[in-house]
């Protein structure tokens, strides 16, 4: 069975153990004395496939330097499927480190990056040829092999070529049906009400998503203005970013000539999650019976999404012929 090096290696260091396997060499002294090739290890299962470790206690380079070398290699699939398994995995391998002040594991991986290919008849066994000098392996001082034991581990993250993206759509879409895009408020006793509050809505649905108006009345500058301020009420914890662009509008329902609106957009997001007009009119302006806002102590606001990005349903990205 040929084994395939990866020679561009990340090492580092970690305390949390391996998360699939890990096994004690022990005694290693009657691996290291003899004259055994490797120490392959038992069968473990992770991401729906069979795995096993092959330990090589003396790979020496060309130049004649020792180092021990560390494989995985796939045994098969965990549902026995007869057909010859091919994976596409990215793997960590693992050599406790133990000695009075340090008890950690060096971690080495893929230096590149890249998602490796295996295949139970072709392409079997990957790793590390050049795992850790020999010669530091061995070095009591170094903790490595503490009372003739030394101990290996394994994590394998198996990509199966199946991956739930999410479509954003930009520039957003133009809303076509401006019906369906429209939510109408009738604020009552306005002329009376100067309450420092606000007057909110009770949560509302427009082009899919939950929304609360908020109507002030002693918006900026103080007490001199109406303002408004829509508030997505989405679920954040999960709920993804998206743009909406929106008019705001106070009706003259008396003439239908001196309707007031404003335009804005904006990016709606867990930590900006609302948009505030501090002085959509002044209040002179709205109290002016000639303009008709006001038609029997009651005042009309309409709530308009021009667009709107749109997140579709997820969607299988089929895995690429190699990652090689």
């Amino acid at each position: 069975m040929a084994k395939f090096d990866i020679p561009e290696m990340r090492e580092y260091k970690r305390e949390y153990p391996p998360e699939h396997f890990i096994v004690e060499i022990k005694p290693y002294s009657l691996l290291s004395n003899t004259k055994a090739e490797k120490y392959e290890s038992g069968v473990f299962d992770a991401g729906g496939y069979r795995w096993r470790l092959s330990f090589y206690p003396k790979y020496e380079t060309t130049s004649k330097k020792g180092y021990i070398s560390l494989f995985l290699v796939l045994i098969g699939s965990v549902s026995g499927k007869q057909s010859p398994a091919e994976v596409y995995a990215t793997f960590r391998l693992f050599l406790y480190k133990n000695t009075p002040e340090t008890q950690e594991y060096l971690t080495i991986e893929d230096g590149s990056g890249k998602v490796n290919h295996f295949h139970e008849e072709m392409r079997q066994e990957l790793g590390f040829a050049k795992f850790l000098l020999r010669s530091t392996f061995e070095k009591r001082s170094e903790g490595y092999v503490w009372d003739d034991c030394c101990r290996i581990g394994a994590e394998v993250f198996v990509h199966k070529g199946q991956t739930k993206t999410l479509d954003e759509y930009l520039p957003p879409r133009e809303l076509k049906n401006p019906t369906s895009s429209v939510r109408k408020f009738r604020l009552g006793s306005i002329s009376s009400k100067r309450d420092p509050k606000c007057l909110s809505s009770d949560k509302f649905h427009l082009q899919g998503r939950k929304w609360k108006l908020s109507v002030c009345q002693n918006g900026e500058p103080e007490n001199k203005s109406l303002s408004f301020m829509l508030e997505s009420k989405e679920d954040w914890k999960s709920f993804p970013s998206f743009y909406a662009k929106f008019r705001v509008r106070v009706l003259d329902r008396v003439h239908g000539k001196h309707t007031t609106e404003k335009e804005v957009q904006h990016w709606f997001c867990s930590s900006n999650r609302k948009i505030v007009f501090p002085d959509f009119m002044p209040w002179k302006t709205l109290r002016d019976s000639s303009k008709g806002f006001i038609k029997n102590d009651v005042l009309t606001v309409e709530v308009e999404i021009c667009s709107l990005s749109v997140v579709e349903a997820p969607r299988i990205l089929k895995k690429p012929l190699s990652y090689d």
